[in-house]
């Protein structure tokens, strides 16, 4: 089920085409109507990918439009597919599973794993989905490699990894749909990937491609995730979104995006409209030969960061974010941008002239695009090392003298830091700057005076004459 369509006549990467003729020909499979019964929560009690009674692939079969396939009572960690990718044709489905660490859906790098046909939203909830692949040779193209759907994909407690999508535009590693949103979930490990062809090629959204729609992250991790052009190829690639890419915006909360790669713009995300980021951590991000190491954002709208960590990321411009239009407003509170890596320097950059509005950051270096509020900070914010310090996500810790420990605000009014619940957002005097908070060293304990030997034997002599003592310790 390869569903890799021709290259549109005249298209270039990035110009949009290849993506919607993708799109177009996963809607153009006809979908199952709506049963007038109401949703049933079907099991599936095989774990084998022959078409039998109470296999998955059965199960999905008989199923109506908004009904649960439940696969929570398999005694089995993983059902690898035969027969291909499993279609889903209909608008909703919900698959839930035991866990995503308990369960693995595998495409045993033959095929995709799911291609949803419908509108709605395709809900996986505590399961893996692994290996999908999708390789099309010539000029055609490929995506969502694990999932490929024509509507809107929820993970919830599940995780979408080591997915490959090969062609000359390669959209979604792991999933290409309208919209993409995680709770408490993983995108890790997925490639997509411009084929070597003797021509341009496109990969974007090593993780996710979000087509015009929005991505949304909420207590989730997307890390080591590429979007890259093959190394074969000498002529030329337009790749964006090593973690993510949304052509509509979005948001990340006390989300984690680490460790992800693209040789061109937007390490760990790439997005056509305003991304927010509060609470979050964005770190070790590498955009290879152009802007926005950690984020990239091309807008005219509102954008805002509050209350998050960028850090350690690469880019040719803008180690931390690069913004390539003109927002009608930047706020940026409470965030610490420092440690990127870039040739301009900065961690933080702009293509035109940028007024950022906040308070309490702790920018080391901006580009001279950018004017910032007259409180930030320039020192080193000593990060520790990418750590799990608590909470479904990893985080930077701040060592004991940070200076960005008590230097923050909380003007968001989140409850807690990117840890969630047990990790207040302020614990001392104020809110420290960045996505993690700091617990307040306890107080040294008090000094005792130790009573002189004359006192001592005063204190014995009154305690025995009001008979404290025990008998036997005055025998003594």
């Amino acid at each position: 089920m390869s569903l890799g369509v021709a290259t549109p006549a005249g298209w270039r990467p990035g110009d949009g085409a290849g993506v919607a003729a993708l799109v177009a020909a996963v809607h153009a499979v006809p979908r199952k109507p709506r049963s007038p019964q109401p949703p049933l929560r079907r099991a599936v009690s095989s774990c084998a990918d022959d078409g039998s009674a109470g296999s998955l692939r059965a199960v999905i079969a008989a199923a109506n439009d908004g009904d649960t396939v439940d696969l929570r009572g398999l005694a089995c960690s993983t059902i690898t597919l035969a027969q291909g990718a499993i279609p889903l044709p209909f608008d909703n489905l919900t698959l839930d599973g035991p866990g995503a660490e308990r369960l693995a859906i595998d495409g045993a790098l033959t095929d995709r794993v799911f291609v949803h046909y419908g509108y709605g939203e395709l809900r996986l909830r505590g399961v893996t989905v692994q290996n999908g692949f999708n390789a099309v040779a010539g000029y055609r193209i490929a995506g969502g490699a694990c999932v490929l759907s024509g509507g809107y994909v929820t993970l919830d407690h599940a995780a979408v990894r080591g997915c490959i999508a090969v062609g000359e535009g390669a959209y979604g590693g792991g999933l290409l749909a309208r919209g993409v949103t995680l709770y408490t979930s993983t995108l890790s490990g997925n490639v997509a990937r411009g084929s070597p062809l003797r021509t341009l090629t496109a990969s974007y959204g090593g993780g996710a491609f979000a087509y015009r729609g929005s991505a949304a992250l909420y207590d989730s991790t997307v890390s080591g995730n590429r979007a890259e052009p093959d190394p074969n190829n000498r002529y030329g690639s337009y790749d964006t979104g090593g973690g993510l890419f949304s052509d509509n915006g979005g948001y990340a909360s006390r989300s984690t995006v680490a460790g992800n790669y693209t040789d061109g713009t937007g390490g760990g995300i790439a997005s056509h409209a305003g991304f927010f980021v509060g609470n979050s951590t964005i770190s070790g991000n590498v955009a290879r030969a152009k802007p926005g190491g950690g984020l990239f954002v091309r807008l005219a709208d509102a954008f805002s960061i509050r209350n998050s960590t960028i850090a350690f990321n690469q880019a040719i411009r803008g180690g931390g974010v690069y913004l390539a239009g003109s927002p009608r407003a930047f706020a940026l509170d409470s965030t610490i941008l420092a440690g990127n890596r870039a040739a301009d320097g900065a961690d933080l950059a702009a293509a035109q002239a940028v007024a950022v509005v906040g308070a309490n950051n702790l920018v080391q270096e901006a580009s001279a695009a950018i004017a910032l509020p007259p409180d930030t900070r320039h020192a080193d914010p000593k990060l520790l090392p990418l750590a799990a310090n608590g909470g479904p996500t990893p985080t930077h810790a701040l060592a004991p003298d940070s200076p960005a420990i008590d230097a923050g605000n909380d003007l968001a009014g989140f409850a807690t830091d990117q840890r969630g619940d047990g990790y207040p957002r302020v614990q001392g005097a104020a809110a420290d700057i960045g996505a993690f908070e700091s617990a307040p060293a306890p107080p040294a304990p008090a000094a005792v005076p130790l009573a002189a030997p004359r006192g001592l034997a005063l204190l014995a002599a009154l305690l025995l004459a009001l008979g404290l003592v025990p008998a036997r310790a005055r025998k003594r």
